[in-house]
């Protein structure tokens, strides 16, 4: 067992049973958060991507710099862990993947973009070596396999963190212009809603003021044989009974 767990285990003891549990519990809310902000992050690559106006490559190069700052950090946050101890490095470096995880929407060039990746990386490794040697001394205290639930807890927060980015990134949050008084959209609006009515053609079909008194009207276009017909109540009900009878034939 490291020496950072030795030296944590005299301050924590099975015997003392509600520190463990207020300890268990902050890991697991670490844990919780790590996966949520890194999941945060990862459905925004396609916005960041978009606003930088990078290409596929330069984008994979940038994501490099996650990788990169995460192998550097890991291999000094022992020594920073035996040093200072494990708890306070995990505060630290949560204070940061926080900081830094705001930072890429708000660059315009893929070399800024890789430069910030790069402390988000370093502040990522840093965190899950720095909670996962605390939650080694909680498991050695505790006697008991309580691993499981940290990283349960990073899951959940992963999957929080990918819900509430997915719905962000899907604009449930209105971030465009105003709408028009009668809550119509602009005319050729991407967002669709109804606008105003678009004039006629000058050549549209028109009903001829002597419809009544006998003049031809104008001819409904067929619907052609391969579009799409809509679902009814009574076109379900007929596919039903073809499902059934093909079934008692067989």
């Amino acid at each position: 067992m490291p020496q950072i767990n030795k030296a944590r285990s005299h301050s924590v003891v099975p015997g003392h049973g509600h520190e463990l549990t207020r300890l268990r519990i902050a890991l697991t809310a670490f844990f919780a958060l790590d996966g949520f902000v890194f999941a945060g992050w990862v459905v925004r690559i396609p916005a960041v991507k978009e606003r930088t106006g990078a290409s596929a490559g330069a984008l994979g190069l940038a994501l490099l710099g996650v990788s990169a700052g995460a192998v550097v950090t890991m291999t000094l946050t022992g020594r920073l862990c035996r040093r200072y101890g494990d708890h306070r490095v995990t505060v630290v470096c949560a204070v940061l993947l926080c900081l830094s995880v705001a930072l890429p929407p708000l660059t315009r060039s893929v070399l800024a973009l890789g430069a910030v990746l790069l402390v988000f990386g370093m502040a990522y490794g840093g965190i899950n070596v720095a909670f996962n040697s605390a939650a080694v001394a909680v498991v050695a205290a505790l006697r008991r396999h309580v691993m499981p639930s940290f990283h349960a807890a990073f899951s959940l927060g992963g999957m929080a963190g990918a819900g509430l980015g997915g719905l962000v990134a899907g604009g449930v949050l209105p971030r465009g212009p105003p709408v028009g008084a009668g809550g119509d959209r602009p005319a050729g609006d991407p967002r669709g809603g109804p606008g105003p009515a678009a004039p006629p053609p000058a050549g549209g079909t028109r009903r001829h003021p002597a419809a009544g008194r006998g003049a031809p009207h104008a001819r409904t276009p067929r619907r052609r044989s391969g579009a799409p017909q809509p679902t009814t109540p009574r076109r379900l009900v007929s596919i039903a009974a073809a499902g059934v009878s093909w079934s008692r034939s067989v």
